[in-house]
């Protein structure tokens, strides 16, 4: 299994940091993708929040959400430690931390215009990359 991050690079919703994909590499689930997490902007400043995909349902107060993500898990107690799994928590600290990684990592340097993008005109009559570089002296 490899998890890939794909940045949103301030586009929209600029408070979304990253979309999330699980990629299953072995078994049943081999060739298949998991998408639907994301990363977002913590709206206290704190570590950024993880979000996996949920659902909406209707009660008499409002609308509440449960997410799709669960302990596979019963919910009995560990024999050992006598505490629930908390395989979410986990999963999502993991995610939280990997994005940490990643965003602490410095930008890559930028590469030198290929000799096309150089000369290529984008539109009729603007200015090549090599133009407008001139003209700015």
């Amino acid at each position: 299994m490899r998890v890939h991050y794909v940045l949103n690079h301030g586009e929209s919703p600029a408070s979304k940091l990253a979309d999330v994909e699980i990629h299953f590499e072995e078994g049943l689930l081999s060739g298949l993708k998991l998408v639907g997490c994301s990363v977002w902007r913590s709206k206290k400043g704190d570590l950024p929040t993880v979000l996996v995909p949920s659902r909406s349902y209707a009660t008499a107060g409002g609308v509440r959400y449960y997410e799709l993500l669960r302990d596979s898990a019963d919910g009995t107690p560990d024999a050992v430690t006598g505490r629930r799994p908390n395989s979410i928590k986990r999963f999502k600290k993991y995610i939280q931390d990997e994005y940490c990684n990643i965003a602490a990592l410095p930008d890559a340097p930028k590469a030198e215009p290929t000799f096309a993008e150089k000369y290529t005109r984008t539109k009729k009559d603007a200015p090549t990359l090599a133009e407008r570089t001139a003209a700015q002296g």
